[in-house]
């Protein structure tokens, strides 16, 4: 009985060793998808705010622009009185 007892014990043994295995790729390649994912995130995450600066960057520029050009057109109007004589 002991004999039997202990072959059981051993293949049952077997059978606990190789599933630890298989369940640690599992972890592992879960763990990878994850990481991956993670940093996937984060990538897109940086593209965006690279993007939401280039945009800001380009506001900036829209409103200066839009200043000078403001300045530029009250220039003009008192050059073109000066012409008239109308000062």
């Amino acid at each position: 009985r002991k004999q039997a007892t202990e072959y059981s014990t051993s293949s049952s043994d077997d059978e606990f060793e190789s599933k630890p295995s298989l369940t640690h790729k599992a972890k592992r390649s879960i763990r990878r998808r994850r990481k991956l994912e993670r940093e996937t995130k984060q990538l897109i995450k940086q593209e965006e705010l690279k993007r939401l600066h280039k945009a800001q960057a380009v506001q900036r520029q829209l409103e200066e622009l839009e200043e000078r050009q403001r300045a530029l057109e009250i220039f003009g109007v008192k050059l073109e009185r000066e012409l008239r004589g109308e000062s």
